[in-house]
């Protein structure tokens, strides 16, 4: 019955009692499933609301490939301004010494070098997260949801981190995957589905029937609460 199900990519849910043998069951599939098929998952910035990052899913090994060559962009832009923000701090210095107001041009120089530290765009915001990754594995992957272990929700289903610092994070580096998106391609495996809360049932019954499910906040008293993905690759 596994092996069929693995060939068609379909579910299987195993009804018994204690011993039946379902910790056992999910082994096989992850023979069965092929490893050509897997995906890498990223996560980018969105500039018109930063507040709903953009998926987007490459196949297996590019996601790497993607995210490297954007910090080679970045880390050139970085280059770029700060080799400008010095001529521009020289040039300003400089020309304060020929007028003899050296003093107002130091001020000057200080508060452009801040304005183009902190005012300009970061540049990390251009760096998309690799969220999933699969390069190189050698079997499909095999995820638990351990959602009805109280506090355990966003394991599964995934969620967005807190604010960090003074300096804001960018929503989407503050995105992290649950077990049905990592499983993506692979097993995902749920033990005692029974004991699941309402709405823990509601969002898996969505994530097998669409095979895409958002991720978002999963505390609403946090600031990643306003935080919603486009719509992830689940289970398929």
């Amino acid at each position: 019955m596994i092996k069929k199900a693995a060939k068609q990519r379909r579910h299987v849910m195993l009804i018994g009692s204690p011993g039946t043998g379902s910790l056992c069951s999910p082994g096989p599939w992850q023979d069965l499933l092929p490893t050509e098929e897997l995906q890498d998952i990223l996560v980018y910035h969105n500039p018109e609301d930063s507040n709903s990052p953009k998926v987007r899913v490459v196949p297996a090994g590019k996601g790497r490939q993607i995210v490297d060559s954007h910090k080679r962009e970045a880390q050139k832009k970085i280059q770029f301004r700060n080799m400008l923000s010095m001529v521009i701090v020289f040039a300003i210095v400089g020309y304060s010494f020929a007028i003899n107001q050296p003093i107002m041009g130091i001020i000057a120089a200080a508060m452009l070098f801040i304005a183009l530290r902190y005012i300009t765009p970061r540049e990390d915001v251009l760096i998309p997260k690799l969220l999933v990754m699969n390069d190189g594995k050698e079997t499909a992957p095999m995820s638990t949801g351990p959602e009805h272990t109280r506090g355990h929700f966003w394991a599964t289903y995934g969620t967005t981190r807190f604010k960090s610092g003074g300096l804001e994070t960018p929503a989407h580096d503050r995105v992290e995957a649950g077990a049905i998106h990592k499983a993506n391609k692979g097993v995902l495996f749920i033990d005692e589905i029974n004991t699941l809360r309402i709405e823990s049932q509601q969002h898996l019954l969505t994530a097998l029937q669409e095979g895409e499910f958002s991720i978002t906040g999963q505390s609403e008293r946090s600031s990643g609460a306003m935080v919603k993905t486009t719509l992830c690759r689940a289970i398929s």
